[in-house]
């Protein structure tokens, strides 16, 4: 095998393309729920008495995740497995939805550190931007070393534990981070150009009414570039996950 680093930028975007059709064709039904949640929750965050509050946007973004886990679920257990899923299921009695839960969670809170902390602590604006810095930087990393975890607790691998993940992920951290940034590239441009295309309506996007344009004009965008992340999620177990697939001795303590 190729060495991961020396996958092409083509590769990654043909197999995210690829894989997209084989999502919408395999999870079609799931897919429009999931969509149709997206844009439910973007427009609840367009509410300014929502987005004016950080703790309220924040709690909403993380309903929006939590909502959209049955398809997550299943699309990591759709291309690692090849098991199509029927329905749209909220299983918490089960353990695999009760720790993707739990991990969903946990990223959200990660998330937030690096905005809430420098906040409450830092004496200035300099100050909590001095803060922010090291913080971002840390919460990415640990993000990118955990990158496999979800796949691996949703395909029920043996392996699936913060050990595992940090041991599978040690020395992919360029790659992963590539992997994350090209496929999102894309989405980034697209923005740029809507964004040019209606100047008038970008302008307004403080306002109630352009939140919610923004949202409608958006919502589709980010639910694509999601599954891409879960698509490329997904493929990096796959590459790289030995241990935490089991198929390499556990990572030493």
């Amino acid at each position: 095998m190729a060495t991961s680093s020396s996958v092409p930028i083509g590769t990654i975007l043909r197999t995210v393309r690829d894989d997209l059709g084989e999502v919408w064709v395999r999870l079609r039904n799931q897919s429009i729920i999931g969509f149709a949640i997206t844009v439910i929750f973007a427009l609840i965050d367009a509410i300014p008495a929502i987005s004016d509050n950080r703790v309220l946007a924040e709690a909403v973004e993380l309903m929006g995740k939590v909502a959209i886990l049955p398809l997550q679920i299943a699309i990591f257990r759709q291309l690692i497995l090849g098991e199509t899923t029927s329905g749209y299921h909220f299983e918490l009695t089960s353990k695999r939805f009760q720790r993707m839960l739990g991990w969903t969670v946990a990223f959200s809170f990660l998330a937030t550190i690096p905005t809430h902390l420098p906040a409450a602590i830092a004496p200035s604006i300099v100050a909590e931007v001095i803060i922010s810095i090291p913080l971002v930087a840390t919460a990415i990393t640990i993000a990118l070393r955990l990158a496999i975890l979800l796949p691996a607790i949703a395909a029920d691998a043996p392996g699936a534990s913060v050990r595992n993940a940090f041991a599978d992920t040690r020395g992919h951290v360029w790659f992963i981070l590539k992997a994350y940034f090209i496929t999102l590239l894309p989405f980034i441009l697209i923005g740029i150009v809507v964004a040019l295309e209606w100047p008038s309506t970008a302008g307004d996007m403080q306002s109630g009414k352009g939140k919610v344009i923004a949202s409608m004009l958006f919502s589709p965008l980010a639910f694509v570039a999601w599954t891409s992340f879960a698509i490329v999620s997904a493929r990096l177990f796959m590459r790289i996950g030995d241990r935490v697939k089991g198929d390499a001795p556990e990572a030493s303590e």
